[in-house]
């Protein structure tokens, strides 16, 4: 495998660079958190909370997704990336384009700088579409996982497309279905058909890999692709036209589909060879376990009791945090430590191998740092969670604090393992 990732590896200087920007975003979004705890506990369409949202949803987890895969490419589709000099562009797009959406929610400027901003993100995502698209056809090898993967980037697409409506639906409307609808649209779209299928697309491959796992049934994730793709489908027609009963069969769908994955991942676990996992593998199965509350907050929201409905705000943003900070932020930092290191190692100990004593990737950064940024985040988002549930701004401050600690303990770390320097043979 490291042969292979060596051969076609894009540069580390169009790697890394995401990670950093993703890392100070993050930072930033637990910042805002910490300033501004009512952003949470109020309607989910306030200015505040739809600043915070996109600057997670863009310039953390996207930004972060499209630097790793850039990097993951090689080893899932045995492929060269298509273009380099595209993904720096992309980068610059993606980028100024976060920021300057951020504040144009933040200060509710729905017209021009919106507009701009958007252009300026749909410019971004398509040349990132067509640039793994082209990197995938040029892959002759056929699996589940480039099935996923391929359909993933065609929803990102999807998503950016109705953002860019819903921006000039806010100032123009010209569509009938009222806006929080088409914004739950937009919304379930960017997660179940972008960030998840992505997720399933690239943990499929890399957790049986690191766990060391074999003969694993792959039936389990052909059945969750296609009832995640089939039940997101179905849903944003239906919510589109307003259609209550195809909305519930399509949620049906997707946690089925979401259930079939995480039985794949659970005999992945089972079967692994490699019984001791590090600390990035434990934050991944950690992230997992988090995945199945939003699942249950779903299935409550469903039930719609009188009393379910008088909390309906607070569940729907919970749900949305647990979907977002706790199953896939979480995952991004376990995996960091497991993609990251590696990527660095490999720019700075390329050819240096079999010439000297030379640090494993592991070693290039503080494992117990790791460990103290991994207890923080549970503490973190459980205080957070606690809070958004009972409307208190006491609570989501406090677990706005502990998260602020465990971000910056993930960005030391961060740092440690992209400023390292080589090691002479002495050590």
């Amino acid at each position: 495998m490291q042969q292979t990732v060596s051969h076609n590896a894009p540069s580390s200087a169009i790697v890394i660079p995401h990670f950093i920007f993703g890392g100070l975003t993050w930072l930033s979004v637990t910042l805002l958190i910490f300033f501004y705890p009512e952003s949470v506990t109020q309607h989910f369409f306030n200015p505040q909370l739809l600043s915070i949202t996109h600057l997670l949803v863009l310039g953390w987890i996207t930004m972060v997704i499209f630097g790793a895969l850039y990097q993951l490419i090689p080893v899932i589709l045995e492929v060269k990336l298509f273009s380099e000099t595209v993904a720096v562009l992309t980068f610059i797009l993606l980028a100024s384009g976060t920021i300057l959406l951020a504040l144009a929610f933040w200060n509710f400027w729905l017209g021009m700088t919106m507009y701009i901003a958007a252009s300026i993100l749909f410019v971004a995502v398509g040349l990132f579409v067509t640039n793994i698209i082209i990197t995938a056809k040029k892959s002759l090898k056929k699996s589940i996982e480039k099935k996923f993967i391929q359909t993933s980037v065609i929803w990102l697409f999807f998503t950016v497309s109705v953002g860019v409506m819903l921006a000039i639906n806010l100032t123009h409307p010209f569509l009938s279905t009222p806006h929080l609808e088409l914004l739950k649209l937009h919304a379930h779209a960017g997660i179940v058909g972008w960030f998840l299928q992505l997720i399933i697309g690239v943990a499929s491959r890399l957790f049986p890999m690191f766990m060391v796992s074999h003969e694993l049934t792959k039936k389990k994730l052909t059945l969750s692709y296609y009832l995640i793709n089939g039940g997101l489908a179905l849903g944003i027609l239906c919510l589109f036209f307003q259609w209550n009963v195809g909305i519930i069969s399509a949620i049906i769908l997707v946690i089925s589909g979401v259930i079939s994955f995480l039985s794949f991942i659970a005999e992945a676990v089972k079967k692994r060879v490699k019984k001791q996992l590090d600390i990035g593998m434990k934050q991944s199965v950690i992230s997992f376990l988090i995945l199945t509350i939003s699942l249950i907050i779903l299935l409550i929201l469903l039930v719609g009791t009188n009393y379910i409905e008088a909390m309906s705000i607070s569940l729907i943003i919970g749900y949305g945090t647990t979907l977002l900070i706790g199953f896939i932020s979480s995952l991004i930092m376990g995996q960091t430590y497991k993609t990251l290191p590696f990527i660095v190692w490999l720019k700075v100990y390329r050819g240096k191998v079999g010439k000297g004593k030379i640090p494993f990737p592991k070693d290039l950064y503080s494992e117990k740092i790791a460990i103290a940024q991994l207890w923080s985040f549970a503490i973190g988002f459980t205080l957070l969670l606690t809070g958004i549930f009972m409307v208190n701004e006491i609570f989501v401050r406090s677990g706005a604090t502990v998260l602020l600690f465990s971000v910056t303990l993930y960005n030391s770390n961060l740092l440690k393992i992209v400023f390292h320097k080589a090691k002479n043979s002495n050590g």
